[in-house]
This record gives C-alpha cells, sequence and structure tokens, in this order.
C-alpha cells in the first residue's frame, strides 16, 4: 500500500465538497451481486455488528483484515478505501488520530526535554501548544509544510550525519533563518578573497569590529549570522550554501572571543575551496566529527591567518610579558587575546602541554562582539522576527 498523506487527508476531513458514503456503495454492490446482506457478511466472515461499527465510523480500532476484505469486495482501492473509513470516523476517533500524527511528528523532529530545559517550550505544553509553538517558530502553517519546506531540502540526498534531534533543530533554525533573510547582493568570490586579505585588523575592535567585517561581507553576498550554542552539539559553527549563496552560522562555543574569529575564518575557508562539497550537501557542521575530512585545511588557514607557527616560536619566549604580547598583537594587527588562544593550541599540539585554563583575564567578552548581529536564540517567538532584525543591522546604510 502507498503511503497515506495523514496530514492532507484530516485536511479533507472538514472539506465539505468530499464525501464518501461507504453504506451506500455496499447496497449497490450487493445489488449488483445479487445477494443479501446477511449472505455477503458471512460470506466475508465479518460480524454484522463489527460491520455496522465500521459503517458508523465508531470501531475504535477497525480490523485491517476486516477493512481489505469489505475494499475487495467494493472493487474499491485499498488505499482508497482506507481513507474512506477514516473520514467516516467519529470526531473522538478523528481526534485520537490527529493526536497520533502530532506526536510522531514532534518525537521525530524535537528533542522535548531538552528544548524544554532551555525555554524554547513551555513544562506546561500539551501536544498541540507545543506542535504550535515549532510550527510558529519556523513559520509554517502545516506538518506537510514543515516537511515539504525544511525536511526535505535538508535530508533529501543521503546528506543526513547525524540522528541528534538538538542538531537537527539548530541546522533548521538557520537554514530557515538564511531563507528569510535572502540576501540580495550576488556572490563574488574574487570580492571575497579581497575582504578576507583585508579584516584582521577589525579583531582589535571588541564592539565593533565583527560587525563591521559581517557587513561588509553581506555586500558580497555572504551572510553571516550569530546564532547560540545548543550544549551537547559541539557546534560551533556551519557553512550553508542557501539560494546558490553561501552562509555561515557562528556560535559562542566555549565562550571565547578567539574563537569568534577562527571559526569565521575556518568556515570562510570552505566558501573559498570547499564550495562545491558544501553544496552537495547544503550545508556543511565544524563539529567533532570530520567527514569529509575538510576540517583540518580549514583550521589550517584559520591559525596560519591569525598567527602561523613562526609567530609562535618567538612569542612563546615573552608569553608572560603583556606588554610585549599587546605591542606583539598590534603589530600582527590582531587582538591580543588571540595570540594567547593559539599559543596555548601550539603548546598542546607541539608539546602537550596544557595551557587552556591559562590567561582568561585576557579574554574579553565574546558577548560584547555579537550583540550587535542581533544573535539568534531559542527564546524567539518566530524566527521571521529575528531574521528582519538581522536583515535590517546589514542593510542599514
Amino acid at each position: 500500500m502507498k503511503n497515506i498523506d495523514v496530514d492532507k487527508l484530516l485536511k479533507e476531513l472538514f472539506d465539505e465538497d468530499a464525501s464518501f458514503d461507504i453504506r451506500a456503495l455496499f447496497e449497490e454492490k450487493i445489488s449488483e451481486y445479487g445477494i443479501t446482506k446477511t449472505k455477503a457478511l458471512k460470506l466475508l466472515n465479518i460480524d454484522k455488528d463489527v460491520f455496522e461499527d465500521i459503517m458508523e465510523g465508531s470501531a475504535k480500532q477497525p480490523n485491517l483484515i476486516h477493512v481489505v476484505k469489505i475494499a475487495e469486495f467494493l472493487d474499491v482501492d485499498v488505499d482508497e478505501f482506507i481513507k474512506m473509513v477514516l473520514r467516516n470516523q467519529n470526531p473522538e476517533n478523528i481526534g485520537a488520530i490527529d493526536r497520533a500524527r502530532k506526536l510522531k511528528f514532534l518525537m521525530k523532529n524535537f528533542d522535548v526535554k531538552a528544548l524544554t530545559k532551555i525555554g524554547f517550550f513551555d513544562n506546561d505544553d500539551g501536544v498541540n501548544q507545543l506542535v504550535n509553538k515549532a510550527l510558529a517558530y519556523f513559520g509554517y502553517e502545516s506538518i506537510r509544510e514543515f516537511e515539504d519546506r525544511l525536511t526535505e531540502p535538508l535530508y533529501s540526498r543521503s546528506k543526513r550525519q547525524f540522528s541528534d534531534k538538538m542538531k537537527d533543530f539548530w541546522v533548521r533554525s538557520a537554514y530557515r533563518t538564511f531563507e528569510l533573510i535572502d540576501n540580495p547582493n550576488a556572490y563574488n568570490r574574487g570580492r571575497l578573497k579581497d575582504t578576507i586579505a583585508n579584516m584582521k585588523p577589525y579583531s582589535q575592535d571588541v564592539n565593533n569590529g565583527l560587525h563591521t567585517v559581517c557587513r561588509a561581507l553581506y555586500n558580497i553576498g555572504v551572510t553571516v549570522i550569530f546564532q547560540d550554542y545548543l550544549s551537547t552539539t559541539h557546534v560551533r559553527g556551519a557553512t550553508f550554501i542557501v539560494k546558490d549563496k553561501p552562509c555561515i552560522v557562528i556560535t559562542d562555543y566555549l565562550k571565547r572571543y578567539p574563537t569568534l574569529w577562527f571559526t569565521l575564518l575556518h568556515e570562510l575557508h570552505h566558501v573559498l575551496f570547499d564550495y562545491d562539497t558544501v553544496k552537495s550537501n547544503t550545508y556543511h557542521l565544524s563539529d567533532d566529527e570530520d567527514l569529509f575530512l575538510i576540517e583540518e585545511k580549514a583550521n589550517g588557514f584559520a591559525r596560519d591567518y591569525f598567527m602561523p607557527i613562526e609567530s609562535f616560536h618567538y612569542i612563546k619566549n615573552y608569553i608572560k610579558n603583556p606588554y610585549v604580547v599587546e605591542r606583539f598583537a598590534k603589530e600582527n594587527e590582531i587582538h591580543a587575546s588571540l595570540v594567547y588562544s593559539f599559543y596555548t593550541w601550539y603548546q598542546d599540539h607541539l608539546y602537550g602541554k596544557n595551557f587552556f585554563a591559562a590567561f582568561k583575564e585576557h579574554y574579553p567578552d565574546c558577548r560584547a562582539a555579537v550583540n550587535k548581529l542581533n544573535p539568534v536564540s531559542w527564546n524567539e517567538e518566530n524566527i521571521k522576527v529575528v531574521s528582519d532584525r538581522i536583515k535590517a543591522v546589514f542593510e542599514i546604510i
């Protein structure tokens, strides 16, 4: 049997133009075959009361075998007959079917417990409230629209790399945001290379630098948004291709200012050199899994951009002298926190020494850097509102 579109079926239940009279069709058939109702039910081996329950729509759990037998007797396609039986169900049974459909939608697509914990859902929400909240947030009117316009584009070509519902939620939120922002500027790879070559000094301006760079990138067709990190996802950033234009998400993973800039350069490497790979999968997550074997090249690109190994070997001898570090940072047109951040990485990578808990006093508040980008959080009423705010920031003249 073909899959039945329950969402469409339930919508048709309230369509006055659609009507099925199973009893009339049954009477027509027994007249055509020249037998009585009693004889027909005996031949079908269906009890009269059971048959009446199916006809009246009062059977709470219609026997599928009986339904198939009646469909064959009536010479009706089984799939169509099942729809007819469902349409004849009383309001109580229809409500139970609708609830089951909504429950499947929630369990399949959302980690309700985790999303309640971060405040996206309310503790007291029932199934209907949960579904309505999810659909309203993404801007869809029905479960079918959600699946057609959000699930299908993201997971239709064997692209699904995980079964983590929180990652699903994070990915869908970002994708929908980019759809709604709908950057009108054409993507220009050459201009992107020029922009990257000139953006390093902006890392020195904690409050305005990232905002300025993201606006410049928007003007050459690259949309960058900041989306709150979701615990357990381990995603620090992602690159999407939406409507043939590159889009980047950065998060506050690790809550460190240098990580914002490192992630941005990492994702820009994917845009420059992995565009076709990302496009074939719609998106690529920068997380703990390097499924396309492209993460280390992107990491190396970002490290060499800000502080190549030669710079580390120079500054490692003066790392405990804030004055020298500050001067070194200015000479290299980067914020001092990036010097400390890359120093800790090189020490771990080259010598196995752990300095990750050190130098915290030199790291500015990362939220100060992203506030002007209107971060996508999980307490928004819907993505459309936040997308409009982001778009307004990028398009201010």
